[in-house]
């Protein structure tokens, strides 16, 4: 990516350094819960990384930077964004054959109740990508602080606790509608541009379009408490002023008395999910209970125009025949604000480093690596090319090759973000909510009854990160 690129993201997406993509440290209830960009599901709670595939280890990038050998000593890598595990592999096998490092991946969902039990057990992890409300948990007691590095970019970006810099961040995300660009256009018969539909009535009347051109359900929407509740239901924070502090000055509101169902932000956004997104889901007759797979599926396949989810989609799509080449875009949260056609966009997964268990030796190839990613050529192309990112550090130069993160590179290119939030919740916040919000999405409740699950969470709670 170019330098000027992410360095606009650092004034016009960065406001604050709190973020973004669904509670951290949730711990939901629901079974089926997955995790993306903050949080993603997994079938299996843990792979071990000597199974990684070995064509894929021998395409990694060279690795042979010239640093030190560490002679055959082990890293742990605890992944908590499944959708890159096998690219986690690959990139750090290549690092280590070079460096006499031998890594052992293995993946989470929770990462919260992983590391918990991580560290009661005296075996944590060298190396863990995790959320933002983990590093605020775990730092005091068991993270190394990174303050001596020397990296481009992350001032803003970095996760800092008292002043201490202990999240490197991993990856820049966004939250977002995901629009299959050539679907769309060959239902309504004209080139689809985003900037068209920022309101909530010019998107409403591109549904009702695409309705009426054959396509009764154009919208897909997840079942999961993670994207249901954790993202759909948080748009209205970020465009208050399109800053951290913007959302912040909204609670504070609340906590003075302000009846946050008068808030117009939240109570447009609340009605365009329950009546607009609702009436044209793909999922409507059981939004609940729908299955996340086939609802992705949807939208690879052309059955639907639009998808409720984020830029870390990609990896799903093109596992289910998506091309890098296919006519694929992203568009905002209609709404009504000044920031209206801004997408959200921040870091949304950070990686630390043990600061409990790990020898010096261990804690100084931890770093190292982490350098490599940073400031080695071949690094840096790990980032993009294998990890499939969109990188928090404004010296790699490299461009996303899919068609979703490039959107979202133009979009930062463009100065068109505003500040994702939500990773500065409470960790209980999604699931006090989510009751409100799933009997909003079937009928069963109103907004009324939300806005006071909110105004009386908020009486009572403070954002993390202030």
């Amino acid at each position: 990516m170019k330098r000027k690129v992410l360095a606009m993201l650092l004034t016009a997406a960065m406001a604050a350094s709190l973020m973004a993509c669904g509670g951290g440290g949730d711990t939901s209830a629901e079974s089926t819960e997955q995790t993306a960009g903050s949080e993603a599901d997994t079938s299996s709670e843990e792979t071990d990384s000597k199974e990684a595939d070995e064509s894929e280890q021998a395409e990694a990038p060279a690795a042979d930077d010239g640093g030190s050998d560490y002679g055959g000593i082990t890293l742990t890598f605890l992944n908590s964004k499944p959708e890159i595990t096998d690219a986690v592999k690959k990139v750090t096998s290549a690092w280590g054959e070079a460096h006499g490092v031998t890594f052992e991946v293995t993946e989470t969902s929770n990462p919260n109740d992983t590391l918990m039990a991580n560290y009661q057990s005296g075996d944590a992890p060298i190396l863990a990508v995790v959320d933002d409300a983990n590093v605020l948990d775990f730092a005091a007691e068991h993270l190394l602080p990174l303050d001596g590095e020397t990296w481009e970019g992350y001032t803003d970006m970095g996760k800092y606790v008292d002043g201490k810099l202990y999240g490197f961040p991993l990856t820049v995300e966004s939250h977002c509608i995901v629009v299959n660009k050539a679907v769309v256009e060959e239902n309504i018969g004209r080139e689809f541009a985003a900037g068209d539909y920022k309101s909530i009535e010019a998107f409403e009347a591109l549904l009702k379009e695409m309705r009426e051109n054959g396509m009764e359900t154009p919208v897909a929407v997840l079942p999961d408490i993670w994207s249901m509740v954790g993202h759909d239901f948080y748009p209205f924070y970020a465009y208050q002023d399109g800053t951290g502090e913007g959302a912040f000055a909204l609670v504070d509101a609340v906590k003075g008395g302000k009846d946050i169902f008068e808030d117009e932000l939240f109570y447009n956004h609340a009605d365009f999910m329950s009546r607009v997104v609702a009436e044209y889901n793909i999922n409507k007759a059981d939004p609940l209970n729908a299955d996340h797979d086939m609802t992705v599926l949807a939208l690879a396949e052309g059955e639907v125009g639009f998808l409720l989810n984020g830029t870390w989609t990609w990896p799903e799509l093109e596992s289910m025949g998506a091309s890098k080449s296919d006519d694929y875009t992203i568009m905002a949260y209609p709404n009504g604000s000044a920031s209206a056609g801004k997408v959200m966009a921040a870091p949304t997964k950070y990686i630390v480093v043990d600061n409990s268990n790990a020898t010096e030796e261990q804690q100084a190839a931890a770093k190292e690596f982490l350098n490599y990613l940073v400031m080695d050529e071949a690094g840096q192309k790990a980032l993009i090319d294998d990890l499939g990112i969109v990188c928090a550090f404004t010296n790699n130069p490299n461009i996303p090759s899919d068609p979703i993160n490039k959107a979202l590179m133009q979009y930062i290119s463009d100065g068109n973000t505003v500040t994702y939030l939500p990773l500065a919740f409470p960790s209980d916040y999604r699931d006090t909510i989510t009751p409100a919000v799933q009997k909003l999405m079937t009928g069963e409740g109103d907004i009324r009854a939300l806005a006071d699950v909110l105004n009386d969470y908020w009486k009572n709670n403070d954002p993390n990160g202030r």
